[in-house]
């Protein structure tokens, strides 16, 4: 009699286990997947200040000396209607377009960069307040 109540409260022990690590588990997917989605907002914010500033890199006919870099605000970009994208209001940064030196080919190409900072949500890494 003592030996199957002992196995009952074995048993009981491993169902709770069993279920404290997939509540765990299913709370922290959750979790990340939210930070995830928040995060991923303001990589294609990023994404899309790159893609207006080259446009307007284009249309302003901006030289950048080789080994040299231009420093454009994203304000700028966003008054000639390039970026269409809610968090423009929200967000303060600058584009870096950088004349670098191509390993390969020996010739510079023109790169572009965004940093933005969103209020106490993102900051991309290395950005720089003047």
């Amino acid at each position: 009699m003592k030996r199957e109540r002992e196995k009952h409260i074995t048993r009981l022990h491993i169902i709770l286990f069993f279920l404290v690590v997939i509540i765990g588990l299913t709370t922290f997917f959750i979790v990340r997947g939210k930070i995830n989605k928040r995060t991923d907002k303001y990589k294609t914010f990023e994404k899309d200040i790159v893609t207006a500033s080259k446009i307007y890199y284009k249309l302003k006919s901006i030289k950048v000396k080789d080994g040299y870099e231009k420093r454009v605000n994203i304000k700028k970009i966003a008054n000639e209607g390039l970026i269409q994208n809610e968090l423009i209001e929200d967000c303060k940064g600058y584009v870096i377009m950088s004349s670098e030196r191509d390993m390969y080919t020996d010739e510079y190409e023109i790169e572009h960069r965004a940093y933005i900072k969103c209020g106490k949500n993102y900051t991309t890494v290395n950005y720089f307040e003047e």
